[in-house]
């Protein structure tokens, strides 16, 4: 299960970088892109929250002290669930309809970006 969180983790920051930020794409691939993100997101909707539960259960003896990889992991948590929610409105809504779910999304994505290196390079 870990894998296909960072998996559909690294999924969705790329083709997010992509959409947000090639403009000049042809836009028969920004939709198929852009419809690819939407589903690795559905996908990610289903298995975050399921594999975050674990992993908190599973390492809770070391939740208990400061340390890189619990506030790596706390930033994770808050900004996954973020970009949930976030990902929720832009899909019911579309992005144009409210710019500030829309920039939270992008902000969002560079802090998950961030933790998930800080987690993976800190020591355990």
């Amino acid at each position: 299960m870990r894998k296909l969180v960072i998996a559909s983790s690294l999924g969705l920051i790329l083709s997010g970088v992509v959409l947000t930020g090639m403009e000049w794409w042809e836009w028969e691939r920004q939709t198929a892109i852009a419809l690819g993100h939407m589903w690795v997101g559905f996908f990610f909707i289903v298995i975050f929250p399921m594999y975050s539960w674990d992993h908190i259960q599973g390492h809770s003896y070391r939740l208990r002290e400061w340390s890189w990889v619990m506030v790596s992991g706390m930033l994770q948590l808050i900004s996954g669930l973020g970009l949930i929610l976030t990902g929720v409105i832009l899909w019911l809504w579309g992005r144009e309809a409210f710019e500030l779910p829309r920039t939270l999304h992008i902000g969002l994505t560079l802090v998950i970006s961030a933790a998930l290196l800080i987690h993976y390079r800190a020591r355990k």
